[in-house]
């Protein structure tokens, strides 16, 4: 397969790259390797597109190299995770990367579910959950408070839960037999990280437990049965969500929700744009892609219809500041296994 690329004449550049912000066994290692080929042939490179791996799974390293050090005789792309965008919005020390400059080509992305125990199945969502926390609070797993859960540790807060983050549970699996052994009472389901489909996953949970809402992007035939965040929160605090801190939250639920990002840099010259875009459409096409993306639950996006996913994972000035306030107010507290709260 190699050797067909040896003959093809060069577009532009005769180098070309995939700057992953994981390891090769990641999500963006697994699209790159996937898409390799596809994007090779669309720029018509002479050689295979070179993968250039991160041993960090947070992709901070490869994003500050991209931003950097982007050599100006090179195609370069990188293909970011969403704890990439999110290590930005928490004003993470290590990050020297403004990803709002980025030019998106392509978005995977998904939907973030937040998973509650409840009294009892029959009953309305508000009556269920102030019935059943009435007299302790939502112990919600995360791997850590501000991994990818933190949007579900600040919705939760934001509807009045006052969550305490249990850190360690990094799969679902691992998530849900704590919560079968009421060692916890809430998690975050990413669909992209399943083994099995949405609709099995939900119908193997306990009568008592439910999804209380989701952000990002389901198909049809759950939106019916579970509200968004929107409705979730008008059904128990009667009124719509407002104010820094709910616009945060949205960015930081973006972030969750949208498992990859391909971006080139700012300064790419317009014909280079062109061509990965051009490119990241053949891409889409590719039929290996589309398997991959139908086998975690992904809706892929490419150029124009990329960039509002891209967007979502923004927030203004005051936003962050109000994020990163509400973290450090909270991270005694974390670290102390109490309630989260507002201020």
């Amino acid at each position: 397969m190699l050797g067909s690329f040896l003959n093809a004449q060069a577009s532009g550049l005769q180098n070309a790259r995939l700057l992953l912000g994981g390891t090769l066994n990641s999500t963006a290692g697994q699209f790159a390797k996937l898409a390799a080929v596809p994007y090779s042939k669309s720029l018509k490179l002479p050689d295979l597109i070179e993968i250039t791996p991160d041993l960090e799974q947070d992709g901070i390293r490869a994003a500050n190299l991209f931003d950097a050090n982007v050599p100006t005789d090179e195609l370069c792309a990188i293909v970011a995770p969403g704890n990439t965008l999110l290590a930005s919005l928490i004003g993470d020390q290590r990050v020297h990367y403004d990803f709002t400059r980025w030019i998106p080509l392509l978005t995977a992305h998904s939907a973030a579910i937040v998973i509650v125990r409840t009294d009892s199945p029959h009953t309305g969502l508000r009556s269920r959950l102030r019935n059943f926390f009435i007299d302790h609070s939502v112990r919600l797993a995360v791997s850590h408070p501000t991994g990818l859960e933190l949007g579900a540790l600040l919705g939760l807060t934001l509807l009045g839960l006052q969550p305490i983050a249990v850190p360690g549970y990094t799969k679902t699996s691992d998530a849900l037999e704590a919560l079968k052994r009421n060692e916890i009472d809430a998690f975050q389901v990413l669909p992209y990280t399943l083994d099995t489909s949405l609709e099995e996953f939900l119908a193997q949970l306990p009568p008592t437990v439910a999804p209380l809402y989701y952000s990002g992007t389901l198909p049809d035939t759950f939106t019916d049965r579970i509200p968004n965040f929107l409705e979730a929160h008008q059904q128990l605090r009667h009124r719509t969500p407002e104010g820094n801190l709910y616009e945060a939250w949205q960015a930081v639920s973006a972030c969750a929700y949208t498992a990859l990002t391909v971006a080139l840099p700012m300064l790419t010259p317009h014909n280079f744009i062109a061509d990965w875009v051009k490119a990241s459409s053949d891409v889409l096409q590719n039929s290996s892609i589309q398997h991959w993306a139908e086998m975690h639950h992904f809706a892929l996006a490419v150029g124009d219809n990329a960039s509002p996913f891209l967007s979502r994972a923004t927030a203004s000035l005051n936003a962050r500041l109000a994020l990163q306030r509400w973290i450090s107010f909270n991270s005694p507290r974390w670290r102390d296994n109490q309630e989260t709260r507002l201020f």
